[in-house]
C-alpha cells in the first residue's frame, strides 16, 4: 500500500514538473547588453532599446507574460546568466563553445561582423591587408575568436566595452575594429566616428545567426522555442527594417544608395557629405519634384543588399549586370560614362586590336565584357574588386592592362600616387549606361523617378556635367547635341527593326500636314529629323486623313510609333508613352466683341466647336461644364465657317493652330482668347507595346531637344503661318503707324532723360556709397563683419564641394592700447591704418583682411595645399610687425596675438570658425603674447 502511494505520488510529481514547465511564464527575466547598437543598448532616457528589444517585447505582446530587461555591460550579463539571476539572454552570436554551455534558439535574423577600416587607408581591401596593424575588439565578444582564427599574426587589443574602443580610434590608437553593422548614433563623437570610419571601408568579418541562451537545466527551454516559432515573417522583416534599415529627416525622405570611390559621378567628403556628378542630378530630382532625399554611402555589394532588402529605397546609379540582383529592378538610364584602356607607361605592349592575345582586367560589376569580347575575340577578361586589384595586377604582370572609366580611373590613380605610370592606350572607346535601381515590389516610385528626370531640360544636365567633367570627350550629356551616344544593345536593336513606321496626319497644319508640294510638313517632321539624325534611325512616314485610323493602325502593329499622342487609360493596352513630345496649349476662336472667356465655367450654356481627334478636350470641357454644347468637327475651316454664320459660339484648338487659321481666313472680326484654367496637354510619342527598347531610345532623342531649340523650331512655324494671307498694304500702314508713334515717344523720351540723368547719377553714386559703406571698415576701408561673413560662407561652400582646406587668421594687436592711451585717439587710427596696409601685403590679392573693430583684424586665406600654410601667413605677419613701423610721431613696435581655425578640421561654419580662431587668439595671449595658436591634431 505504501509502494502503491509512493508511485503514485511520484506520477503526480512528474506531471506537476511538466505542467509547470508547459505553463506560459508570468515573468520573465532577459539580460541584454547596454551597448550593442542597434540590437540591445540603453537609450537616452535610460530605457531599454533595439532590435532584440523590440523582439521580445513582440514575444510577451504574443503570449501575455511580463518582461524585465536586465541591462548591463556585455561580460557582466553573460556573468548573470551563467549565476541563474536572469531566465535567459535575449540575444548573441551563435559559437560552438555557447552552443556547448546554453541551449541557442534561433532568433531568424541574420546579422554581420565587420572591421571598420580608417578612411585614410586605401589600400586595405580584405582582411588580410590589415597584418600589419592593431584590430580593436571587445573582450568577450564572438569577434575575439573569429579574428583570432582569420588574422592569426595579427594583434588584437581587447576593451570592456565600445565605447572605451572608439574613444582609442578617435585618438588614433587604433586603424581598425571589430563591429556589427553600425556605429551606433548616440555615441558622444558619432559623427567624428563615421567619417573617420565610414560604412564603406568595413570589411565584412563574419555571418552571424542571432540567436538567444537559455541555460541547459532550463525548464522553459521547450516553451520558449514555441513562443520565438510563432513571430511571422512579417514581424521580423519589419523590425529589420526599422533597425537595420537607414533613416531619413522624416518618413518620407527617400534613402539613396550611393557607391563610393567612383569620384566624380559619386563619393563621400572626408566630412561625410555626398558629393558628385549624380549626386547633384538627384538633388536636381529632389528640387524638381519636391521630395526629400538623403544618401547613404557604402561599398556597391553591400548597397545593392541593403537595397534588395529594402533598407534603402534606390540606388543612384549602377551598371545594368546581367548578374543583378533579380529583387532589383532599372527604372531610369540616368547617365553613361566613356571607358579606357590603361596600361603601365614604359609597356611595350602592342596595340590593341581585333588580332590582340592576352590578359586583361575589368571591374567585377563592368557592364561592358560582352561588347569588348566582340571586339577583342581572342582576348580573356579577368574581374577585379578594385581599381587597387587592377593596378597591382598590371604591376606584377598577371594582367597587359585593363579597361575602366575615364574620369574615375584619372582621379584613383592621382590619389593613389600611380598616374605617373599609367598611361591612356588606344583602343574602342565605349560607352556603359548607368541605371537609377529600385526594388522590383516598388514600380510607383520607379515611375516618380522617371517623370521627375523628365522635368530636367538638357541645358541643365550639362551644366552639372560640365561641373564635374572636364574634357568634352568624356562627356556625355555635352554630346547629345551632336550624336547621341547609344549602348551597344540599343545600337542592334536598331539595327534589326529598320526603318520605323510612322503615322502622320495629313490635315493639321501647323504641327503636321502635307504641304502644296505633297510632302510632309511641320512641327513634327522637323522633330522627327533631328531624332533621325541625332539616333541613326530611319523613319518611314505613312500619312493619313483621321487620327482614329492611325490609332488603329498603331494597334493592329502596321505603325512602330505616332506623334503628339495624349495618354488614356484604353490606350496602355497596345501602346507605351515616351516623355513629352510637345505641350498643346489651347484657345478660344470667337467674334471679336463677344463677351471675354477666362475660365471654362463660363462657357456654361454655349455651343463650342472641336476638332473630333481632341477626345481628352472634349471630356474636360463636357466633365466641367455638363451644359456646353460640343460640336465635333473634322477641318478647323470648317469650324471658323460655322462661327462666321453664328452656328457655334466658339472654336477650341491649339494656340498654333488657331492663328493659322484666323491668318488664312483673313476675318478681322474674329479673335483668340486663352482660359486660365483650361489645362495644358502634354503630347506623347506612342510607340507599339512590344517595343520598350524603343521608347528609352526616343527618350535620349527627345531629351537632346533643348528649350531654345524647341523655341526656334516653333518660331520658324509660327512666323511662317503667320505670313500667310497678310494684306501688304494694311501691313505697310500699321507700319507708318508704328513708325509716327515710335518718333513721338522717342522725343518725349529724350527731354524727359535729359531731366532725369543727373538725378539718377546722384542717386547710384549715394547707392554706392551706401552699399559700400555697409560692407567696408570706415577708418581702413577693409571688409567689415557683414562682407567677412559672406564671404567665408561663400568660401565654404566652395572649397566643401572640391574638398579643400580654408583657414581663418584672427589677430588682436599687442601694445595698440599704450599707444592709443599716450599719444590719443589719432595716433591710434594712423596706427590701425598703417597695420591694415601690413596684413594687405602679407597675403594674396584672392585672400581677404577685415576689420571686426577696435583692434581686431580676420584674414580669410583660401585655397591652401596644406594646414601650415595658415602657420607660415602667421609667421609673416608677426615678422612684419617685429620691424618699426614709422607713424607720425615717432616709430613704434607691435606685436599680435594670433588664433588660427581650419576648415573642415576645426568647424564648417563660419560663425564656428570664428569662435574658434577666436578662442585660439586668447590661448595665445595666455602663451605670452606675440605669437600664434592653433589645435594641435592639425599642426603637431
Amino acid at each position: 500500500m505504501i509502494r502503491r502511494l509512493f508511485y503514485t505520488a511520484a506520477l503526480l510529481l512528474c506531471f506537476i514538473t511538466a505542467a509547470q514547465a508547459m505553463a506560459s511564464p508570468d515573468r520573465l527575466r532577459v539580460a541584454l547588453s547596454n551597448d550593442t547598437y542597434p540590437y540591445m543598448f540603453v537609450d537616452e532616457q535610460g530605457q531599454p532599446n533595439g532590435l532584440i528589444v523590440d523582439y521580445w517585447r513582440e514575444i510577451a505582446r504574443q503570449q501575455q507574460f511580463e518582461i524585465e530587461f536586465v541591462m548591463a555591460e556585455w561580460p557582466e550579463t553573460m556573468a548573470l546568466l551563467d549565476a541563474g539571476e536572469v531566465d535567459l539572454h535575449g540575444g548573441m552570436a551563435f559559437t560552438e563553445q555557447r552552443a556547448k554551455n546554453y541551449n541557442l534558439h534561433s532568433i531568424n535574423i541574420t546579422i554581420y561582423s565587420n572591421v571598420f577600416v580608417h578612411r585614410d587607408l586605401l589600400r586595405v581591401e580584405s582582411l588580410k591587408d590589415l597584418t600589419p596593424y592593431v584590430i580593436g575588439v571587445v573582450e568577450n565578444s564572438s569577434h575575439v575568436p573569429t579574428l583570432a582564427r582569420l588574422l592569426p599574426t595579427v594583434p588584437l587589443r581587447k576593451f570592456p566595452n565600445v565605447t572605451l574602443m572608439y574613444d582609442a580610434a578617435l585618438a588614433g590608437e587604433l586603424k581598425a575594429f571589430a563591429g556589427l553593422d553600425r556605429l551606433p548614433p548616440r555615441y558622444d563623437s558619432y559623427q567624428n566616428l563615421n567619417n573617420q570610419f565610414p560604412l564603406y571601408k568595413k570589411l565584412p568579418l563574419k555571418v552571424i545567426q542571432l540567436v538567444y541562451g537559455v541555460p541547459l537545466n532550463s525548464p522553459l527551454n521547450a516553451r520558449l522555442a514555441q513562443y520565438s516559432a510563432a513571430v511571422s515573417v512579417a514581424t521580423l522583416n519589419e523590425l529589420e527594417r526599422k533597425w537595420l534599415g537607414f533613416r531619413g529627416a522624416n518618413a518620407d525622405t527617400l534613402l539613396l544608395g550611393l557607391s563610393v570611390l567612383n569620384q566624380p559621378y559619386m563619393h563621400v567628403s572626408s566630412q561625410g557629405e555626398a558629393t558628385g556628378l549624380l549626386v547633384d542630378l538627384w538633388r536636381l530630382w529632389s528640387e524638381k519634384t519636391g521630395t526629400s532625399i538623403a544618401f547613404v554611402p557604402d561599398n556597391s555589394d553591400d548597397s545593392l543588399t541593403n537595397l534588395a532588402n529594402q533598407r534603402i529605397d534606390a540606388h543612384i546609379g549602377f551598371p545594368a549586370l546581367a548578374s543583378l540582383n533579380p529583387q532589383l529592378a532599372k527604372a531610369y538610364h540616368l547617365y553613361s560614362f566613356s571607358t579606357a584602356f590603361y596600361r603601365l607607361k614604359n609597356s611595350d605592349l602592342p596595340v590593341l586590336d581585333s588580332k590582340f592575345a592576352g590578359n586583361i582586367g575589368i571591374y567585377n560589376n563592368a557592364s561592358y565584357l560582352a561588347e569588348l569580347q566582340q571586339q577583342y575575340p581572342d582576348v580573356t577578361f579577368r574581374r577585379y574588386p578594385s581599381l587597387e586589384s587592377m593596378t597591382q595586377a598590371t604591376l606584377d604582370g598577371e594582367i597587359e592592362g585593363f579597361f575602366g572609366s575615364e574620369v574615375v580611373v584619372d582621379t584613383r590613380l592621382n590619389q593613389l600616387n600611380l598616374a605617373t605610370d599609367f598611361v591612356v592606350a588606344p583602343a574602342s572607346r565605349i560607352f556603359a549606361p548607368l541605371y537609377a535601381l529600385t526594388h522590383v515590389d516598388n514600380p510607383e516610385l520607379a515611375e516618380q523617378i522617371r517623370q521627375g528626370f523628365n522635368q530636367i531640360s538638357l541645358a541643365e544636365l550639362i551644366n552639372i556635367e560640365k561641373k564635374w567633367v572636364k574634357l568634352a570627350e568624356h562627356s556625355y550629356f555635352a554630346d547629345f547635341k551632336n550624336k547621341i551616344p547609344l549602348t551597344a544593345t540599343q545600337r542592334s536593336w536598331l539595327e534589326q527593326h529598320s526603318p520605323l513606321r510612322v503615322g502622320i496626319i495629313s490635315n493639321w497644319p501647323p504641327m503636321e500636314f502635307v504641304d502644296e508640294n505633297g510632302n510632309v510638313a511641320g512641327l513634327t517632321n522637323e522633330i522627327l529629323q533631328i531624332l533621325a539624325e541625332r539616333l541613326d534611325i530611319e523613319f518611314e512616314l505613312k500619312v493619313y486623313d483621321d487620327f482614329d485610323s492611325i490609332l488603329s493602325e498603331l494597334e493592329q502593329r502596321k505603325l512602330d510609333l505616332v506623334a503628339n499622342v495624349s495618354p488614356k487609360a484604353e490606350r496602355n493596352a497596345y501602346a507605351l508613352f515616351t516623355e513629352p513630345f510637345w505641350t498643346v496649349q489651347w484657345a478660344l476662336i470667337s467674334h471679336i466683341n463677344s463677351e471675354n472667356i477666362s475660365v471654362v465655367k463660363q462657357l456654361k450654356g454655349k455651343r463650342v466647336a472641336v476638332f473630333q481627334d481632341y477626345q481628352l478636350a472634349q471630356h474636360y470641357l463636357t466633365d466641367s461644364v455638363p451644359e456646353v454644347e460640343v460640336v465635333t468637327l473634322t477641318d478647323l475651316n470648317d469650324g471658323i465657317r460655322l462661327l462666321q454664320n453664328n452656328r457655334v459660339d466658339f472654336v477650341l484648338d491649339s494656340v498654333e493652330a488657331g492663328s493659322r487659321a484666323l491668318k488664312q481666313s483673313g476675318a478681322i472680326n474674329l479673335r483668340m482668347q486663352l482660359i486660365d484654367d483650361l489645362p495644358d496637354y502634354p503630347s506623347l510619342v506612342a510607340v507599339r507595346s512590344d517595343y520598350q527598347p524603343l521608347v528609352d531610345i526616343l527618350n535620349k532623342g527627345l531629351r537632346s531637344i533643348g528649350d531654345t531649340e524647341r523655341a526656334q523650331i516653333y518660331k520658324y512655324w509660327f512666323d511662317f503661318e503667320i505670313t500667310q494671307g497678310i494684306d501688304r498694304k494694311r501691313l505697310l500702314q500699321i507700319v507708318w503707324q508704328v513708325v509716327a508713334v515710335t518718333l513721338v515717344l522717342l522725343t518725349a523720351f529724350v527731354i524727359w532723360n535729359l531731366f532725369l540723368r543727373r538725378e539718377v547719377g546722384l542717386r547710384r553714386n549715394a547707392e554706392h556709397k551706401m552699399r559700400y559703406m555697409a560692407t567696408h571698415d570706415d577708418l581702413t576701408g577693409l571688409a567689415n563683419r557683414n562682407l567677412l561673413k559672406e564671404r567665408i560662407e561663400q568660401a565654404v561652400e566652395q572649397h566643401r564641394s572640391q574638398n579643400e582646406i580654408l583657414a581663418v587668421l584672427f589677430l588682436d594687436l599687442d601694445g595698440f592700447k599704450e599707444v592709443n592711451d599716450l599719444h590719443g585717439h589719432a595716433a591710434g587710427d594712423e596706427l590701425l591704418l598703417k597695420f591694415a596696409g601690413v596684413l594687405q601685403g602679407c597675403v594674396r590679392t584672392s585672400d581677404t583682411v577685415a576689420r571686426l573693430g577696435g583692434d581686431e583684424f580676420v584674414v580669410l586665406l583660401t585655397a591652401l595645399l596644406h594646414s601650415d600654410d595658415a602657420a607660415i601667413v602667421a609667421e609673416k605677419i608677426l615678422y612684419q610687425l617685429s620691424q618699426p613701423l614709422q607713424l607720425t610721431f615717432g616709430e613704434v613696435r607691435l606685436g599680435a596675438s594670433i588664433g588660427i581655425a581650419i576648415f573642415p578640421h576645426d568647424a564648417t561654419s563660419s560663425s564656428d570658425l570664428l569662435k574658434q580662431a577666436d578662442k585660439q587668439m586668447y590661448l595665445a595671449k595666455q602663451q605670452g603674447k606675440n605669437g600664434y595658436s592653433f589645435t594641435e591634431r592639425e599642426f603637431s
